[in-house]
Parts: structure tokens; C-alpha cells; sequence
């Protein structure tokens, strides 16, 4: 199996999104599934202002870690719909040229995965998703068809400390990691 970059796109460091990728960053070491995690993308990334600006090394740690990844999963909150800025700000700064890569050549062919927790019934999940999906699908990368959508009805917090759901949320992850 081959590694797995997480990306939680938390607002803050104690957020459900970064509680949830911290999970599964867990679970998969259980499991003997590399992956990388990295939160708080919000903090020393500058927005990409042009392609040609200095890349900064928040990104070049991402960047390496992409390289060696066959399958990324992001964890997305949902803002008014739609997903937070810091979240397309790094994935722009990831599909830029460097070295010998051409531009979005890091996410060309991976996997990609989206879980989100919200903090209503998650109404809006589904169009932000489909919005997520589509720049993804962009940027050269398949999008896996389902998302996963915790809720203040099936929340992180149960799954972590009362195992409410775990298997449900586990088989999604393992039924990402056949693909």
C-alpha cells in the first residue's frame, strides 16, 4: 500500500476536521497504512499571489510528502456551502511547477477523498462537495464518488470517545483504500 497524504482544513487547532484526520492518521498506523498529516494550513502559507512567488515551506513539506502519495484525503469544513480558503489556497500552491514537475503533474492520477464535520444537519455538505469536487478534478485528481458527513447528529466527539459509528466511518476508509 502506498502512502496517504491528509490534509485537515480545520479553522482552528482544536476543530472537529483536525480531530477527525488526527483519527485516521491513527487508525491507519494501526493498520500498517503510511500516511502524513498535516493541519493548520491557515498558519505561515501566504496567499498565492502569483505563480512565479517563492514557495513557502509550509509547502515544500506538503509538496514532499505528495510526491511519495498515491491517495490523499481531505478534511473539509463547510462554510455557507462552500469550503474555507486556506484549504484551495494550499492546494494552489501544490499544483504549481517546481523542479522537473509541470503544473498539477503532483496530483495527476491520485485518489482523492472528502470527509466533513459540520456543526448543523449538514445541509449545505452536499453542495460543497460537489464544489470541492469539481477543483479537484481540476487540479487532475479523481474525487472518490462518496463523501463522508459527520453531523450534530453522528458527531466526531461520539465516534472518538463512545465508538458510535466507528465501524460505519472504518469501512469507509478501508473502501477507500481498495480503490
Amino acid at each position: 500500500m502506498s502512502k496517504i497524504l491528509l490534509l485537515a482544513g480545520g479553522t482552528r487547532e482544536e476543530s472537529r476536521n483536525n480531530k477527525v484526520a488526527t483519527y485516521v492518521k491513527e487508525y491507519f498506523k494501526g493498520i500498517d497504512v503510511a500516511c502524513s498529516l498535516y493541519d493548520q494550513l491557515y498558519l505561515n502559507t501566504p496567499f498565492l499571489l502569483d505563480y512565479e512567488d517563492k514557495q513557502p515551506e509550509s509547502i515544500i513539506e506538503i509538496r514532499k510528502s505528495l510526491i511519495d502519495s498515491k491517495k490523499i484525503i481531505i478534511f473539509s469544513p463547510v462554510f455557507n456551502g462552500g469550503y474555507v480558503s486556506h484549504l484551495k489556497n494550499t492546494l494552489d500552491w501544490l499544483s504549481l511547477g517546481f523542479d522537473n514537475y509541470s503544473y498539477n503533474e503532483l496530483f495527476k492520477d491520485k485518489d482523492v477523498s472528502i470527509v466533513s464535520s459540520v456543526d448543523g444537519s449538514g445541509s449545505n455538505a452536499r453542495g460543497s462537495f460537489d464544489l470541492l469536487s469539481v477543483q479537484l478534478t481540476n487540479y487532475g485528481l479523481k474525487v472518490y464518488d462518496e463523501f463522508y458527513l459527520f453531523t450534530e447528529q453522528e458527531t466526531v466527539d461520539e465516534m472518538i470517545e463512545k465508538d458510535k459509528n466507528k465501524e460505519k466511518f472504518q469501512n469507509f476508509l478501508n473502501l477507500f483504500l481498495t480503490i
